[in-house]
């Protein structure tokens, strides 16, 4: 009898990582038979697909190589290898609680079409450097957010480091869209066409996994370019909802931080420094530690996702009217409109 879930994992060398979320994986309320692990290895050359090979389980495991092309096709060969009827897409830096499977397959006994999304807290500590603890808090919040009674789940609440759905469903609509090979909006694309396909999005506190986030502003400062430049290509696959993305909200907060924003993003038509400069400065305010860090990580954020978006929108060369075939969203009123 096949096992029930297949949990998918696209890693990326992060072989300690992994090996911590599979030790996680085998102390589970359900029996081991009855879900299966698929390791998905994204070009890693750290020795992931041999550590896994070599790792002994109670659970059925198998691995996946193929060269770097994004997560999102990590996820689907995973998915397409698959034989549970319940897919569990989870990232390489987490840690499932015990009742993680159990709960997400008691959201899946309800009538109906499910995309569960589970808890997904990072792990801080009192010693913890200040960018986890501010990304941290930012997570809390949205956990917060999307467990409140009567809140309805829409597709930018989704996020597939923890999210379950039937296997004939991704299937279905194709799974990931594999045009999304850096970080981010692959899975608010994936909740988006699993909604228009009548899937309902719901959230499971009970279907916790810890995240050991441990990047440094440093680090996740290419996460966060990389953010602006898919947000653009999901604008221009999406444009009836692209005014319900953060590229509508240009013209938004102070005026000040806009002027500033605006010079930046000016100057970095004359040098590709500003965005280093951008992370020097962070750097060395959180050596200075002032009050307002957090209010500093949110505004360089801010910029460097603009900067993405404007670099797509160059390197894609979207002209105007094109933007305004997209139903005139923030692609037309925002960051190229300048």
């Amino acid at each position: 009898m096949p096992p029930r879930f297949s949990v998918v994992i696209p890693t990326y060398q992060r072989r300690e990582s992994l090996l911590r979320t599979l030790a996680s994986l085998r102390r589970q309320t359900v029996a081991p038979e009855t879900y299966e692990v698929i390791v998905s290895v994204d070009g890693s050359t750290d020795g992931t697909a041999e550590a896994v090979r070599g790792y002994a389980a109670p659970y059925a495991s198998s691995v996946l190589v193929q060269p770097r092309r994004g997560r999102a096709r990590a996820r689907n060969a995973g998915i397409r290898a698959a034989v549970g009827d319940v897919i569990v897409l989870l990232d390489d830096d987490m840690e499932p609680a015990l009742a993680f499977l159990e709960s997400h397959g008691l959201a899946h006994e309800k009538p109906g079409t499910w995309v569960v999304i589970g808890a997904a807290p990072i792990v801080v500590s009192s010693d913890s450097p200040p960018f986890m603890r501010y990304m941290a808090a930012g997570f809390e919040a949205r956990l917060e957010r999307l467990g409140q009674p009567g809140f309805r789940l829409g597709f930018r609440d989704a996020y597939t480091g923890n999210l379950s759905c039937r296997r004939d469903v991704l299937l279905g609509i194709g799974g990931f869209d594999e045009a999304f090979r850096v970080y981010g909006h692959e899975d608010y694309e994936l909740a988006l066409r699993l909604q228009d396909a009548g899937a309902e999005l719901t959230y499971s506190a009970g279907a916790l996994a810890h995240q050991h986030y441990d990047k440094t502003f440093r680090d996740f400062a290419g996460d966060g370019i990389a953010r602006g430049r898919t947000a653009v290509l999901f604008a221009d696959k999406h444009p009836a909802v692209a005014d319900r993305l953060a590229l509508s909200e240009y013209r938004r907060g102070d005026w000040r931080w806009r002027a500033l924003r605006g010079l930046l993003l000016g100057l970095g038509r004359v040098t590709d420094r500003v965005p280093e400069w951008v992370v020097e400065v962070v750097e060395w305010l959180e050596r200075q530690e002032p009050a307002r860090l957090d209010k500093y990580y949110t505004l360089a954020i801010d910029y460097l996702f603009w900067y993405g978006a404007l670099r797509a929108r160059r390197d894609r060369r979207f002209d105007r009217p094109a933007a305004r075939s997209a139903g005139g969203s923030s692609a037309s009123t925002g960051v190229g409109a300048r």
